[in-house]
């Protein structure tokens, strides 16, 4: 019995640290994917079709709101609270289920061939960006496959941050359960003993 519950709390903190890892790891692709995203919109402006800037904007807002929920997940992990990584785990969820959306919204506008003539005006109309906003722009194979890569990492680890997130809810939960019951069996006891006196 001694041995189950040692193991109990060495786990605690394995799931702690994941739902930490992944959540710092959110907020790192979250800042990132933001400013990439506003960079962007900055950079090219007018120079893009309405359906890339539509793209643009719900990237920004996805990520955004991506950023915003892993505070949670960060604050929730160090403090141990049980409210703030359940709420962490809804809007990672929820993130996740919008992002594949925009996402994959993005990447048909990406991958999608406007025409010949569509990308030479696009190609003239941003020559004169940098190398970067200029291969988004012209929509290059390094910047589709790059871009893909990125949206199917970022994926992958919000799914790790639900599953943790779950994981470690369920752990927290037990632990708030074991500790009532310790105290239910000490007054139990208490109970018991005095009154065989």
């Amino acid at each position: 019995m001694y041995t189950s519950s040692s193991a109990e709390r060495t786990s605690v903190p394995q799931s702690r640290h994941q739902v930490l890892y992944i959540a710092f790891a959110e907020f790192l692709f979250s800042i990132t994917f933001l400013v990439v995203g506003i960079f962007l919109l900055y950079t090219l402006g007018e120079q893009i079709l309405d359906a890339d800037a539509v793209a643009l904007n719900l990237h920004i807002f996805a990520y955004f709101f991506l950023g915003l929920s892993t505070t949670l997940g960060i604050s929730g992990s160090l403090h141990r609270s049980r409210s703030l990584v359940a709420m962490f785990c809804s809007m990672t969820l929820a993130q996740l289920v919008f992002g594949l959306g925009s996402g994959i919204y993005c990447l048909a506008i990406l991958f999608n061939d406007p025409g010949d003539i569509i990308s030479r005006l696009l190609h003239n109309k941003c020559s004169h960006l940098d190398h970067f906003s200029q291969a988004f722009c012209d929509r290059t194979p390094m910047m589709k496959y790059l871009t893909l890569a990125l949206f199917m990492q970022m994926w992958l680890i919000e799914i790790l941050g639900v599953y943790y997130a779950q994981g470690y809810v369920q752990e927290l939960l037990d632990e708030e359960t074991d500790g009532v019951k310790e105290v239910d069996y000490e007054f139990d006891y208490d109970y018991a003993y005095y009154g065989d006196c």
